[in-house]
């Protein structure tokens, strides 16, 4: 049966669940910068057809993971300038966040559980840098950043952050030996901050968190 527009029922959530489960492989390192993504490939691959393959392939490349290139599809990479760019509204997604979480914690809208979670979360980065692991502490580093864009309590900001930490993890995850330096202590300081119910001083924290992997990343490209 064939709907009015001419596709097969179930099509649209076929093509949902191929773009879900590459994107999680995209973000999870499975593949790296310059990868090309064959269709045949991922067709055999997801068990599906060309058709919904191909609508995964295209909201990727509008998510800037995947670009269309002469060979194909490619896994997408950054420049010095688009990580810059990238660290940059980051840094400002953050900022909001911290601040617009300590608001809710001054007008009693926090529970403690929530922010005990973004008090284990600061912690676990600590544990995993302290075990050398530093995949494990890059993936605790994410969760705490987007734990903080939920406390925020605005989903656009979420959505946001999801999508830009998603660019910098197909980077990251390739080099990611060339992550030293995680700065955990500022974290700290951005939970007590919003612990405190202080939205400029979890702001002031946030932004300079983000001035230091700023710093970091500089040093490291020779920038």
């Amino acid at each position: 049966m064939i709907s009015s527009n001419g596709e097969r029922p179930g099509l649209h959530n076929q093509a949902e669940l191929a773009y879900r489960r590459l994107r999680e492989r995209l973000v999870g390192g499975h593949y790296h910068p310059g990868d090309r993504l064959a269709e045949s490939a991922l067709c055999a691959d997801l068990e599906m057809s060309r058709t919904p393959v191909r609508e995964a392939l295209r909201r990727l490349q509008s998510d800037g993971l995947v670009v269309s290139t002469g060979r194909g599809v490619v896994v997408n990479s950054l420049s010095d300038d688009e990580i810059r760019h990238a660290m940059q509204l980051q840094g400002a997604l953050d900022t909001l966040a911290a601040r617009l979480a300590a608001s809710a914690q001054r007008d009693g809208l926090l529970t403690p559980a929530q922010l005990e979670g973004l008090r284990e979360a600061a912690r676990q980065v600590e544990r995993s840098a302290g075990a050398a692991d530093a995949r494990g502490a890059w993936r605790a580093n994410l969760d705490f950043h987007m734990m903080l864009g939920r406390l925020s309590g605005n989903p656009l900001l979420v959505d946001a952050l999801d999508r830009v930490w998603a660019r910098f993890a197909i980077i990251s995850l390739a080099n990611i030996s060339r992550r030293t330096t995680l700065l955990p202590a500022r974290h700290d300081a951005i939970v007590t901050a919003i612990a405190d119910g202080d939205p400029e001083r979890a702001a002031e924290a946030a932004a300079a968190h983000v001035h230091e992997a700023e710093r970091a990343h500089r040093a490291r490209s020779g920038t």
